[in-house]
């Protein structure tokens, strides 16, 4: 009886499944197809436990049939982790422009966008420790892992030394992320010398490094979008083996991810008002860019409305605008670099019984959270690279990464908003720092265009 039955629950699911296809087909939104997805599954779960009970036969069964897809998903999310890296990490380096006056306005551009991430990444952390979260049960149920002594981070020493690898193809074979990282940088770097040294082979490598990141950004677009699918199976199992407590927890993450996301935007405007502008004159001129940030939900997209504000708005120097824009859909992304993957990675290290409190693992965490924000691509999807990145440097199982994947487009929006941010206080700090921010722009004296007007009359360029 308990095999008829189990059949008639997976005859469900396939069927729940394929509701999922034919709301892809209907070209029906990932949100929307994510938001039905967890609600299937949270019901499809709760039917299981209450009426066959969290530890049946039947339950065990199916949960484990349906764990194929649910498995799949988190192994397919493995499986992008170190072309990922690498393709992310040199395609960055390779774009640090040279020259004198670039390589220093560059350098001071991404030291602010690094520093604000590892800011971030602190705040992501005492956000879990406030609100209390626990995902002991989260990580438990998906992935089997309980409080093991033998998972416990590596001294400082060591994990230094486990940054530079001994043999480059063990490194690709491994599945760590941290020696990817290393060589990553070195390719980068050695792209641009070979380019300062011969311009056209130079040219030739960096095709190569820009057709590879967007081959990999596309495998990546496909593993993402098999989020609904994974979602519903790793819920169901979530949901059948646990309290409703748990599901709680998830609703606790998103209000604990808001928390934290607010509390750095405040941190940006004191930064901005340290540095002297008047920040309600400074709000009301970058509104544009949030909106759109907050609504497309995408850095990318908001790149061209990110630079225009800065220099027709604030009065960024160019120059100071576009790298900034540049660089911060790709560097140091606050929200979904900083905030988000510390959260993730202080649940998950909490669940399996490490000391979070202990300096080492908030040092290694602010870290590297802003070793791996470097490379992280300013589109759907970013966050849980960055996520998979951070754990995987850390050794920690990554299950968790796809569970919250369903409440992600909750926190998206404003993780997307304050990326954004982050790139127009880059811009802002570098021009004043570099002295090219008009003031005159910013306190409406004189308009972008009339400037222009004026430089081209005297031969003088913006």
């Amino acid at each position: 009886m308990d095999l008829f039955y189990s059949v008639i629950f997976l005859v469900v699911f396939a069927a729940l499944v394929a509701l999922l296809v034919t709301l892809q087909k209907k070209d029906k939104s990932f949100n929307v197809r994510v938001i039905v997805a967890l609600v299937m599954g949270i019901i499809f779960g709760s039917a299981l436990q209450a009426i066959f009970g969290a530890d049946s036969k039947v339950t065990n069964d199916v949960i484990k049939w349906t764990g194929i897809i649910g498995s799949g998903f988190t192994k397919s999310l493995q499986f992008i982790i170190v072309p990922l890296v690498f393709i992310s990490i040199t395609s960055a380096i390779t774009k640090i422009q040279t020259g004198a006056k670039a390589l220093k306005t560059s350098g001071r551009i991404i030291a602010i966008l690094l520093i604000t991430v590892a800011i971030s990444g602190l705040i992501g952390f005492l956000s879990v420790q406030v609100f209390g979260l626990d995902a002991s049960d989260l990580v438990e149920s998906i992935s089997g892992e309980k409080a093991n002594e033998s998972l416990k981070p590596t001294d400082i020493p060591t994990s230094i030394l486990n940054i530079i690898p001994s043999n480059i193809f063990n490194a690709f074979t491994s599945n760590s992320a941290l020696p990817i990282v290393f060589i990553g940088v070195i390719t980068g770097f050695a792209i641009l010398a070979i380019k300062k040294e011969d311009s056209s082979l130079g040219e030739k490598f960096l095709g190569v490094v820009d057709g590879a990141n967007t081959f990999v950004m596309t495998v990546t677009d496909f593993v993402i979008e098999f989020t609904p699918y994974g979602v519903l199976a790793l819920i169901s199992r979530v949901t059948a083996v646990n309290k409703p407590e748990t599901i709680l927890n998830l609703l606790m993450f998103v209000i604990a991810s808001f928390a934290a996301l607010i509390t750095m935007f405040i941190i940006h405007l004191v930064i901005i008002g340290m540095s002297g502008l008047n920040v309600i004159k400074y709000l009301k001129k970058i509104a544009p860019a949030l909106i759109f940030a907050f609504t497309s939900r995408s850095s990318a997209a908001t790149l061209p409305l990110t630079i225009k504000v800065q220099t027709d708005k604030l009065g960024v120097s160019k120059s100071h605008a576009n790298l900034a824009g540049a660089f911060g859909t790709t560097i140091g992304q606050n929200g979904c670099a900083g905030v988000h993957p510390a959260m993730v990675v202080t649940l998950v290290a909490a669940a399996l019984g490490w000391k979070v409190w202990d300096p080492g693992f908030i040092i290694f965490l602010v870290l590297y959270i802003t070793v791996s924000s470097i490379g992280i691509a300013g589109v759907g999807g970013g966050a849980t690279n960055a996520s998979i990145l951070v754990l995987s440097m850390f050794g920690l199982p990554i299950d968790l990464v796809a569970i919250l994947a369903s409440v992600e487009f909750l926190i998206d929006m404003g993780r997307t908003a304050l990326n954004v941010h982050d790139a127009i206080v880059a811009g802002v700090l570098s021009s004043k720092l570099d002295k090219e921010f008009n003031n005159d722009i910013f306190n409406d004296k004189i308009t972008i265009e009339e400037l222009e007007a004026k430089q081209a009359g005297s031969g003088v360029t913006a």
